[in-house]
């Protein structure tokens, strides 16, 4: 019989090499998120009021991860402090949370040849950054990897896409991937950034095309960054120097495939979640995607073992702490997060939002699309659009924040100030930091643009003497902010030549705007019916719009396109020209408008359409009728929809007009109606007798 103390060492060997282990990057070793990264790592960022770095270790623990490394770079002590606080320090922790200090590291492969250098990893790891949110699962993916190891040793990565078409929301620019894939195989071949290109003309290696036989072009794949690694990867990391990034390095094994031997795989999954958030723009994407729990089980309401809080999930998304004070009068929309300690004063109306702890919202206030941190103060009638705000500012009477404002930590603005778009303010400059002294014209300036309580300056980048406020707000949140006096002069422009679109409202949705611009291109470039379907589609997916609201869209957009071009038409030119737009697009409208569900749907958009304008309202009746000539509506739907009664549903109409002026236009909108409508019992009862 073996001894006892043998057999026990032998177990234990067998349990630590069923370990699953994980690599995490607290430090994303870039300066996107600048000026705020400079105050708190990105990894701790609040995302809907969860730190960022509780979500990627929550998926890898859901995932069966057992034991975890966090690598701290940049402020070290605050990712150890906030991990030695959190659940993942307790007793009943699922897993084994082991933070790695290396503040000498500057970039991902100098972190991985630390990890090699101290022997950590014994098997097969995952390699992921401490910003990414996923609800993937994990276990099938690393099962088959390893059987892939096992069968072959030069496997030595499998990289995990989630499936997303060109402009879906989560899918950041400069994140933007191609890939060649060996269908046989799976391996990949060819991986290129396109954001690295600098335009949308990619050149492959001809070896691509004469090596492989079977060969698969993809450009519709979300780069999720996650990585099932086996351990010689943070050895190659060691042998190449080179090899600084994730990017740099999977181009390395593809470029010496032939010479090492090494190759990498990919796996798709397509109903899961999984975004990394890498920019402004990706933060607002991901956090909304979060309150419409796209990213179930990890939500605000399940989020409470991390910040402490209850939270309760109510209708239209809104989630809301037990410790919240809320005015009668005020009106929280949808798709809002209001944390523990957080009061709102009355009028005051909240939409899209995440509002932090012990925030205090005064009276008369409008915040729409924005991302207060903890300990803010907003006092009455401010207007915040589509902004972030970081801990302990303060906003002052009469404040407006235009679409892309940040303002950092301690910050104080107003009152009585508007706030251009893209404004990036600090609460100190950068001299502060070397102890020199902000001179008198700093003063006057920041009085001037911030208020006279403000205590904000304009960031400038300190490590690009060229920089200036329109280059460091060019591109935030993926809007393009111009000046002023730009603004001013395309709006000159676009009113001398009558290319302002006549019936869009100043708060269109940008999926309207994008969809028009789809259609008018359509038309200049002469795109295939099939190519034009293609692209609506992936409108369709990246906006999340419901196939019963796209019948309206496309409808509603073909109808007002040749508005956009000649805002003066009318009469008999006008209902030629529409007829010529759709006539054009008449496999398109046959492709959406398929059954008696879509047909009430064009119908309705047809009516929207008409309840614009007086001109408009003269053209229904001969569209509609062109439209049941062209087989596109039925005499049925028609009836049905001319006997419906007036209704101000948002899936009813695109437009908000409600009330009594609805009944009004509904009213009108069947009186213009009425001979066609007479024309078709008409015939109808012809047909009846005749048979």
């Amino acid at each position: 019989m073996a001894p006892k103390g043998k057999s026990g060492a032998s177990n234990a060997d067998l349990k630590q090499e069923d370990i699953v282990q994980a690599v995490v990057f607290a430090d994303s070793f870039n300066t996107n998120f600048a000026p705020i990264s400079a105050d708190k790592p990105r990894a701790l960022f609040p995302v809907a009021n969860t730190a960022l770095l509780d979500y990627t270790l929550e998926f890898l623990c859901s995932g069966g991860v057992q034991e975890i490394f966090v690598l701290c770079c940049h402020h070290a002590g605050l990712v150890k402090q906030h991990l030695q606080n959190s659940r993942w320090n307790e007793k009943s922790s699922p897993c084994n949370v082991v933070p790695i200090v290396s503040e000498g590291c500057m970039s991902m492969g100098d972190a991985l040849r630390d990890i090699d250098a101290k022997s950590l990893i014994r098997s097969d790891f995952i390699l992921i950054y401490g910003d990414v949110v996923s609800n993937i699962k994990l276990q099938p993916i690393m099962e088959e990897h390893k059987k892939r190891h096992e069968k072959d040793k030069s496997a030595i990565m499998t990289m995990v896409f989630r499936q997303a078409p060109p402009g879906h929301t989560t899918r950041s620019a400069q994140d933007d991937v191609i890939l060649a894939i060996d269908n046989q195989t799976q391996n990949v071949i060819h991986y290129q950034k396109v954001g690295e290109t600098g335009n949308r003309r990619f050149q492959f290696p001809l070896e691509v095309m004469t090596e492989h036989k079977d060969v698969q072009i993809r450009y519709d794949l979300l780069d999720a960054n996650i990585s099932i690694c086996s351990p010689q990867v943070p050895q190659l990391f060691t042998d190449n120097f080179d090899y600084e990034t994730r990017d740099s390095f999977v181009r390395g094994i593809l470029i010496n495939e032939e010479i090492m031997g090494n190759t990498i795989q990919m796996h798709v999954v397509k109903d899961a979640y999984a975004a990394r958030i890498s920019n402004l723009q990706m933060y607002d994407a991901v956090s909304q995607d979060i309150l419409n729990r796209w990213t179930f089980p990890f939500v605000p309401d399940s989020c409470y073992r991390h910040n402490k809080d209850s939270i309760s999930y109510g209708r239209h998304n809104v989630y809301m702490s037990k410790n919240v004070t809320l005015a009668r009068e005020c009106k929280i929309e949808e798709n809002v997060l209001l944390g523990n300690g957080s009061s709102v004063g009355s009028h005051t109306v909240i939409s899209h939002s995440v509002i932090g702890r012990n925030c205090q919202i005064g009276k008369n206030v409008t915040i729409k699309g924005s991302y207060l941190w903890d300990g803010v103060t907003v006092e009455d009638n401010c207007k915040i659009d589509t902004s972030l705000i970081c801990d302990n500012v303060t906003v002052y009477d009469n404040v407006i924040l235009c679409p892309g404002c940040v303002l950092n930590s301690q910050v104080s603005v107003g009152p009585d100030v508007e706030l251009k778009a893209g404004t990036v303010a600090v609460s100190r400059l950068e001299e502060d930091d070397f102890g020199e002294e902000v001179d008198a014209t700093d003063g006057d300036i920041t009085e001037a643009m911030y208020g006279s309580k403000a205590r904000a300056f304009t960031y400038k980048d300190p490590d690009d003497d060229m920089s200036d406020t329109e280059e460091i707000t060019k591109h935030i949140w993926g809007l393009t902010v111009e000046s002023e006096s730009s603004e001013e002069e395309d709006s000159d422009r676009s009113s001398e030549s009558g290319s302002e679109p006549a019936s869009l409202p100043p708060d269109v949705p940008v999926y309207y705007t994008e969809m028009l611009d789809t259609i008018q291109r359509s038309k200049d470039e002469n795109i295939s019916p099939e190519n034009l379907i293609l692209e609506i589609n992936s409108l369709k997916h990246a906006y999340n719009i419901t196939i019963k609201e796209l019948t309206g869209l496309v409808v509603k957009v073909m109808l007002e396109q040749p508005f956009s071009e000649n805002p003066s038409l009318a009469g008999a030119e006008a209902i030629k020209v529409l007829k010529e737009t759709l006539a054009r697009h008449m496999s398109v409208l046959q492709n959406y408008i398929k059954n008696e569900e879509s047909q009430l749907q064009c119908l309705k958009a047809v009516e929207v359409f008409g309840t614009a304008s007086s001109v408009n309202m003269a053209l229904v009746m001969k569209l509609i009728h062109f439209l049941y000539d062209s087989d596109i509506l039925a005499e049925q739907s028609i009836f049905r929809w001319y006997k419906a009664p007036p209704s101000n549903s948002s899936q009813d109409n695109l437009d908000d007009v409600d009330g009594e002026e609805i009944e009004n236009k509904h009213a009108e909108i069947r009186k213009h109606v009425a001979p066609l409508i007479k024309w078709l019992e008409e015939a109808d009862e012809e047909s009846s007798e005749d048979d």
